[in-house]
């Protein structure tokens, strides 16, 4: 696991009408501060990224289809630099994924 980077399992609330899906409220202790939240739409085999932010912590979370995430890890002075972390969201495992700063990310449709 790329140093900094946190998955925190998420929990959905299904009922008769649908499904409530929990992402990050600000008394989890691993929310840091509010800049944006937007939301993206990837077709299948589609790839995005790289992605790099020198000062943004990111949080990623699948809520339909599958992903894989892909990490890479390249911060003077890390004990993970050169590291190279994949983690697969959607459906199977709803999740936050935490990245700090300074790490490299993309991601991939892996689903239909």
């Amino acid at each position: 696991m790329i140093e900094g980077v946190q998955v925190v399992p998420l929990r959905r609330i299904p009922d008769e009408r649908g499904c409530v899906s929990h992402m990050l409220r600000c008394t989890d202790p691993h929310f840091r501060e509010f800049g944006e939240i937007y939301f993206s739409s990837i077709y299948p085999g589609v790839v995005k990224g790289w992605h790099l932010h020198e000062r943004m912590t990111l949080n990623y979370a699948c809520i339909a289809g599958e992903i894989k995430l892909v990490l890479y890890d390249e911060r003077e002075g890390s004990k993970t630099r050169g590291e190279v972390q994949v983690i697969y969201l959607g459906q199977r495992n709803y999740a936050l994924v935490v990245v700090p700063p300074g790490v490299w990310n993309g991601f991939m449709n892996v689903g239909t």
